[in-house]
C-alpha cells in the first residue's frame, strides 16, 4: 500500500512538472519582445520587422503597415522635442527621408523602411512627443503607410532573432563610434560630451547623444541612418 502511494505521488509530481514546463514554453512563445541586453536593455518585439536605418514596420490586419523608431535610437537620443513626417499624404520610395526628430536645435532624419503612401500620421506625437520615448512600439508609432512593394521589400528587413543579432552588432558599432567622437571632441577642447558616460565595457547608456553637438548627430545620421536602407547617402 505504501509502495502504491509512493508511486502515485511520483506520478502526480511528473504530471505537475509536465504542465508547468508546458506553461513556461507557451509563455516564452507568446513573449512580446526579445531583450537584447540587460544593461541597458533594448527591446525588439517579435512580430515587428526592422530596417537597417533603425525604423520598424508592423503589418496590420487591413494590409497597411505602421512605421516607427526603434528602442535603441530613442534611448541613446534622450528626450525628443518634435517629430515631423516629411509629407503627411505623400508617396515614398524605400530609403527616402520619411520623418525627422528634433532635440533643441539638433535634428536627425530617418528613411522609409518600405515604399508606399503615407495614409495617417500619429498626431498625438505633436502634443506628446515623449510617447516616442515611453512607448516606441505602441503609442509612439509615427506613420501608417500603404505599401506598394511589400512582397519584395519585406525580404530586406529583419525580424526576431535575426533582428536581435543585427542590433547587437549595431550596439558594438555605436560604442566604437561614440568613443571615437569623444576622443575627437576632447582633442579639440570641446566639452560637448562631458557627462556622457559608457558602462559595461562600452555599452551606451541612456541619453548619451543628448550631450553631443549637431556635428556628431550629423555624422551619426550618415554612418547609421543615411545609407542603411538606400544607396544614396546624405550630402549635407
Amino acid at each position: 500500500m505504501v509502495a502504491l502511494f509512493v508511486v502515485a505521488t511520483i506520478i502526480v509530481f511528473f504530471v505537475i512538472d509536465y504542465f508547468v514546463q508546458r506553461a513556461e514554453k507557451r509563455k516564452a512563445a507568446l513573449s512580446p519582445a526579445v531583450k537584447v541586453l540587460s544593461k541597458p536593455r533594448f527591446v525588439i518585439p517579435k512580430a515587428y520587422f526592422f530596417g537597417k536605418g533603425h525604423t520598424w514596420v508592423e503589418l496590420l490586419p487591413d494590409g497597411l503597415t505602421r512605421v516607427g523608431l526603434d528602442d535603441f535610437v530613442q534611448k541613446i537620443l534622450g528626450a525628443v522635442d518634435q517629430v515631423t513626417v516629411v509629407s503627411q499624404d505623400g508617396r515614398f520610395a524605400r530609403g527616402e527621408k520619411l520623418f525627422t526628430v528634433r532635440q533643441g536645435t539638433k535634428t536627425l532624419s530617418f528613411r522609409a523602411p518600405i515604399s508606399g503612401k503615407v495614409v495617417a500620421v500619429n498626431d498625438e506625437l505633436i502634443h506628446f512627443p515623449d510617447m516616442l520615448r515611453k512607448e516606441p512600439y505602441k503609442a509612439g508609432w509615427i506613420a501608417v503607410m500603404e505599401p506598394s512593394d511589400l512582397a519584395d521589400e519585406i525580404k530586406q528587413l529583419s525580424i526576431g532573432s535575426e533582428a536581435a543579432k543585427w542590433l547587437k552588432d549595431e550596439i558594438k558599432r555605436f560604442r566604437n563610434f561614440i568613443t571615437a567622437q569623444m576622443g575627437t571632441l576632447a582633442g579639440s577642447g570641446s566639452p560637448a560630451l562631458a557627462g556622457a558616460t559608457l558602462m559595461d565595457g562600452g555599452v551606451p547608456v541612456d541619453d548619451v547623444m543628448e550631450h553631443s553637438p549637431q556635428e556628431v548627430w550629423k555624422k551619426f545620421e550618415n554612418d547609421f541612418l543615411a545609407s542603411a536602407d538606400s544607396a544614396t547617402s546624405i550630402k549635407s
